[in-house]
């Protein structure tokens, strides 16, 4: 029998499976600080809508570059073929029709989309969506946010006219991506 060779990263790997692990642990250790960096530095003072795809998800363009889809951070909207998503897009569009929008990145969600806050003359477009009544805060919410949360609930305002929306998590859950 044949001693096993050192594969290119000079360990000895006795199981196919463990080798291809460490494999890919050494080629996506690098992409995801590549990702990092790149959400971290993607800004924009006066990024222009491209596209809004859903209650939390717009596509932008910063001057001449490439269009750039983005998930407002801290907040979850319902899902456009849920109760109050069609809505939910709607009152997105509204606030966003005709005005520059000053883009800050947080992260890269694991569907690539730019994680940002983003400030629509001065406020920040995911809490007042929340204020409106038209999205839920997010897993770690501000304090702002859920008196914005609080406050809508109690006026009735958008997805809060229902007794008891459906949280969109609760709406994934139950109705599973198929892509």
């Amino acid at each position: 029998m044949k001693a096993p060779r050192p594969d290119r990263f000079g360990s000895v790997a006795r199981e196919p499976r463990i080798a291809g692990l460490f494999a890919l642990r050494a080629i996506s250790a690098p992409l995801l600080l590549l990702a990092a960096a790149q959400a971290s530095a993607w800004q924009c003072a006066a990024a222009r809508v491209v596209r809004i795809h859903d209650g939390d998800t717009l596509s932008v363009r910063c001057g001449d570059g490439a269009p750039v889809k983005l998930r407002l951070a801290d907040i979850d909207a319902p899902e456009l073929h849920q109760a109050d998503g069609a809505a939910a897009r709607a009152a997105l569009a509204q606030a966003v029709e005709g005005r520059p929008l000053r883009v800050e990145s947080r992260a890269v969600d694991r569907y690539e989309r730019i994680v940002a806050r983003v400030d629509v003359d001065g406020r920040d477009l995911g809490l007042a969506l929340v204020a409106e009544g038209h999205a839920w805060c997010g897993l770690r919410p501000t304090a702002a946010c859920r008196a914005a949360l609080r406050e809508a609930r109690q006026a009735g305002r958008g997805l809060w006219a229902d007794a008891q929306p459906q949280a969109p998590w609760q709406w994934r859950r139950e109705h599973p991506r198929t892509d």
